[in-house]
């Protein structure tokens, strides 16, 4: 839990007023339009939309934030630094290395696949995602490593986010939450 917080400490401030801003526009804009929440499954709708812009904005602000590597560095071999890190590095590096970039899309593909119910797509637009924000860590002077073992993990922390959110909507655990424990979908 420690290295959690030590990885994502500089954003954690950034996110949360992000998080505010996020919420107060979306609740005002819909009051604006007359969308009422009065259903159960518009606010697993509102609490899933929120979720995924927060999950959005949290992984841009990880991975975009400038580092202090002074040179531009690639890797396009697949699994080649993921093979790298388990031969070589400590268990800490081991979890900050491999273990964040899992953990980082688990959210993204909780809140994807509750947003499309639909697995390939899901698993695509994770893809994607990853791609696009290793092409941005490529072309801005952030000094940030572009690594295509970043792209497979990535995906995979979505996948697995995915089979939660399949759990999570096939046993009505999403309706159970919103609905504070009264079951009906």
């Amino acid at each position: 839990m420690r290295q959690l917080l030590e990885v994502f400490q500089p954003v954690i401030p950034v996110f949360i007023l992000l998080f505010i801003v996020v919420v107060v526009v979306a609740l005002f804009i819909n009051s604006r339009a007359g969308y009422r929440m009065d259903s159960i499954k518009k606010r697993v709708d509102f609490v899933v939309h929120i979720g995924l812009m927060m999950t959005i904005i949290g992984i841009l602000l990880v991975t975009l934030l400038p580092s202090s590597n002074p040179e531009k560095v690639t890797q396009f071999i697949p699994f080649y630094s993921i093979l790298d890190t388990f031969e070589y590095a400590t268990d800490y590096a081991i979890i900050n290395s491999i273990g964040m970039n899992i953990l980082l899309f688990v959210p993204f593909g909780l809140f994807m696949y509750l947003f499309t119910k639909n697995e390939f797509l899901t698993t695509i637009i994770a893809c994607l995602f990853s791609i696009i924000i290793e092409t941005l860590q490529y072309i801005l002077p952030i000094g940030r490593i572009t690594n295509i073992d970043d792209v497979i993990l990535n995906t995979s922390g979505a996948i697995l986010g995915m089979v939660v959110g399949f759990i999570f909507s096939k046993l009505g655990i999403v309706y159970y939450f919103v609905s504070a424990g009264k079951r009906k979908p």
